[in-house]
């Protein structure tokens, strides 16, 4: 995905590329008993939706035996950057400031991810 680039993502399409990225290649079957969606989706939505996520040119699709093997052609780290930016643009005005607040209001953080929240918040400020 590009810098700046506008694509929208529906929830089952981005719940299928995180399969993906976690998983690796996939077929719809592997992809389907990953999800996390309940209840699940029919094999047949997630089949359609794969075949025009393929189409759109999200993801690559090859044979293997009888069945196809889908696998992410969009990167993890552009793509949900790209995601959170369109979010915080829409969502919070541009504000990313609002946008940390609300997550660290709302949200119940383990200590394990606060401290790697100010971590990064320590290395931002150093220039890093």
């Amino acid at each position: 995905m590009r810098r700046g680039s506008s694509r929208k993502f529906g929830d089952l399409e981005l719940q299928i590329l995180n399969v993906l990225w976690e998983r690796g290649p996939s077929t719809v079957r592997g992809v389907l008993e990953a999800l996390s969606a309940r209840p699940r989706p029919a094999y047949t939505t997630v089949l359609t939706m794969m075949r025009l996520m393929h189409e759109k040119g999200y993801l690559d699709r090859w044979r293997q035996g009888r069945a196809h093997v889908y696998q992410a052609k969009l990167r993890e780290g552009p793509t949900k950057r790209s995601l959170l930016r369109q979010l915080v643009g829409t969502a919070f005005r541009g504000s990313s400031e609002a946008a940390v607040v609300g997550l660290l209001q709302d949200e119940a953080l383990s200590e394990r991810e606060l401290a790697r929240i100010k971590r990064l918040i320590d290395e931002k400020e150093r220039g890093g």
